[in-house]
């Protein structure tokens, strides 16, 4: 028996927790019989095998951390051109169910499916992820918000002073396919090395209208103060003076980190 199993015979996975009583709790461990529970959800059968560029990989595997089992993947939709994932997890520390996106610059949950009960977890999954992928990460620009239209942020010809790539970093996001991320914000640009986990991204904030950059260094986030502002003008002409000397910035200490 792999020592993951061994681990997971020990640890005691609650279902359908929420709005249960002691009584009617389900309570299982993570053995080869729950393990068996979740594989038939048969989830080829009631989930696209595609949306947009992203695939459906059926995955049913732990993952390790340090010798820590941090999550039990159940499948994942992958978009192999630009390395983005969208996952379906379960936690086996906080004994809930997730879907955790990565794109890149960012790894985020999205909250409304955070659960710690199957039967809800699979509905919400069935009903609703596969047009969330859509909407949010392929056709990005049917979920602008009113809010990001005003702003004027697809309409700039961007393409003009953004180059696609630029000392090993890769565009992966453009403000006229801006992406919906957390805390009510967009990603508006992200230059992105994803052998190095190495990159810059600008978010745009709905609720307090203005635009913040972090950067990072294998994977090691900081923030970017050169792209301040919540004017769209002001963003325009510190990107046109600013971008490239703060990509090779990061490109220099990316490069030292890699020596090191």
């Amino acid at each position: 028996m792999a020592e993951w199993q061994t681990r997971c015979l020990q640890a005691a996975v609650i279902f359908d927790r929420a709005g249960s009583t002691p009584a009617n709790r389900t309570i299982f461990t993570m053995d080869a019989t729950l393990i068996e529970t979740l594989k038939q959800w048969n989830i080829t059968t009631v989930l696209p095998l595609s949306v947009g560029d992203f695939q459906l990989l059926e995955e049913y595997r732990m993952i390790e951390k340090d010798g820590k089992p941090v999550e039990y993947r159940l499948f994942t939709y992958e978009n192999e051109e630009n390395g983005w994932t969208v996952r379906a997890i379960f936690n086996p520390e906080s004994e809930e169910f997730a879907i955790r996106t990565d794109i890149g610059m960012l790894e985020f949950a999205l909250i409304e499916f955070i659960t710690d009960s199957f039967e809800l977890f699979r509905s919400m999954v069935e009903e609703r992820l596969a047009r969330i992928i859509y909407d949010d990460y392929v056709e990005r620009s049917r979920n602008f918000s009113v809010i990001l239209k005003n702003k004027g942020v697809p309409d700039v010809q961007w393409d003009a002073f953004l180059p696609e790539q630029y000392q090993g970093f890769r565009r992966l996001v453009k403000p006229n396919d801006a992406v919906r991320i957390i805390n009510g914000s967009y990603m508006i640009l992200a230059y992105y090395d994803a052998a190095t986990r190495s990159g810059l991204s600008l978010m745009y904030n709905l609720l307090r209208d203005d635009f913040f950059a972090e950067r990072r260094v294998e994977n090691f986030p900081n923030l970017v103060h050169d792209f301040d502002t919540s004017s769209l003008k002001e963003l325009e002409k510190a990107l046109q003076k600013r971008l490239l000397p703060v990509l090779d910035e990061i490109a220099a200490d990316r490069d030292k980190a890699l020596s090191e």
